[in-house]
């Protein structure tokens, strides 16, 4: 075999494999035998060619075709699905949303199943077709009905369940037994707050008579405005004179002040310890002050000396001519012996 015809046959088969790779990934195969059924929509809302055919979550299928027919103004879908699956006449095929992202899907649905007799729908024949939102897809309700209904359903059947969770006397729910200590606490509070009411009622008098003290107050308080404002601006103004004295200069002066007081009183201090020293020898008898007020000689001569002159003294008053000077002897015995006589006479 001549080597081109080899890379021709393996080009139709690379090709046919493409061509099968693309229809297993749309859902078809075409290896296998299948049925073909048809549905007319409205609307399709989404739908592409290879979409999944399921019946209760189970692939069985995918979208053959799409066409849209003007005339009618509807769209014929075309239903591919493998040959040993039976489909009962009653089946409805449901356009769906299967994700968040807005997956579409076909969704078969019947009543009840056929075993391949006469209730079940011949291969070419239409199915009834219908559309269900996203929330009846998610909710799995009959897209005929209201969706919320289904949702007021589950959400009734959540807030029982959450009532007895929470609310329940026998629920040992950590959020049930705080609902009951708050229930507690709040019947202790209304009964506090009902003794605290008649507690007011009997004190009305005396709390009318607090407010009425306290509007007094007030009163004069907003009388006396001007005044309090004009004394919070002196002891203001107090303030920022006290700030801005020189206290630091001040409180050097009064340091260097106690320095000097200190000095002096030290100098003192060495004064009158020399006094002490002075006075102990003194005592001791040394020196001259020492020795006169110790020695009982001294202290004699020192009085037979004072007597001496004070008898000078006397004959001084007494005869002051024996003291003149330039007196002769003669005559100095001349008034001896007047004075003499005059001593006798007496």
């Amino acid at each position: 075999m001549r080597y081109e015809v080899k890379i021709g046959i393996l080009a139709v088969v690379a090709i046919l494999l493409a061509f099968w790779g693309f229809k297993f990934i749309q859902g078809s195969n075409l290896f296998s035998s299948s049925q073909v059924y048809y549905v007319a929509y409205n609307d399709v809302a989404g739908l592409t060619v290879g979409t999944p055919i399921q019946i209760s979550g189970v692939s069985v299928g995918s979208v053959k075709s799409i066409k849209l027919d003007q005339q009618k103004k509807e769209v014929v879908v075309t239903l591919e699905i493998r040959k040993n699956v039976n489909i009962p006449e009653s089946t409805r095929a449901y356009i769906t949303t299967v994700s968040l992202l807005g997956e579409k899907a076909v969704v078969l649905e019947y009543d009840r199943p056929c075993f391949g007799e006469d209730d079940c729908a011949e291969s070419g024949t239409y199915l009834t077709g219908s559309s269900k939102g996203i929330l009846a897809s998610f909710l799995g309700t009959d897209p005929d009905a209201d969706p919320t209904e289904g949702l007021k359903a589950q959400v009734s059947e959540a807030v029982d369940s959450l009532q007895w969770t929470l609310f329940n006397e026998n629920s040992d729910n950590p959020i049930a037994r705080a609902s009951r200590d708050l229930a507690v606490t709040m019947e202790n509070l209304r009964a506090s707050t009902a003794q605290l009411q008649q507690l007011m009622n009997a004190n009305s008098r005396q709390i009318n008579a607090t407010l009425s003290n306290l509007e007094s107050l007030t009163g004069t308080l907003n009388e006396n405005e001007q005044g309090i404002a004009n004394i919070i601006q002196n002891a203001d103004t107090l303030t920022n004179n006290l700030s801005g004295l020189e206290l630091e200069e001040t409180v050097s002066e009064v340091n260097a002040s106690i320095v000097r007081l200190r000095g002096t009183l030290d100098e003192a201090d060495r004064a009158l310890g020399g006094v002490t020293s002075v006075m102990q020898d003194v005592q001791n008898g040394r020196g001259t002050l020492g020795k006169l007020i110790t020695d009982d000689e001294i202290y004699n001569r020192l009085n037979r000396a004072s007597l001496a002159a004070d008898t000078l003294l006397s004959d001084f008053q007494d005869r002051p001519y024996r003291y003149v000077p330039f007196k002769s002897r003669r005559r100095v015995l001349k008034f001896d012996r007047q004075d003499e006589a005059m001593d006798e006479t007496n």
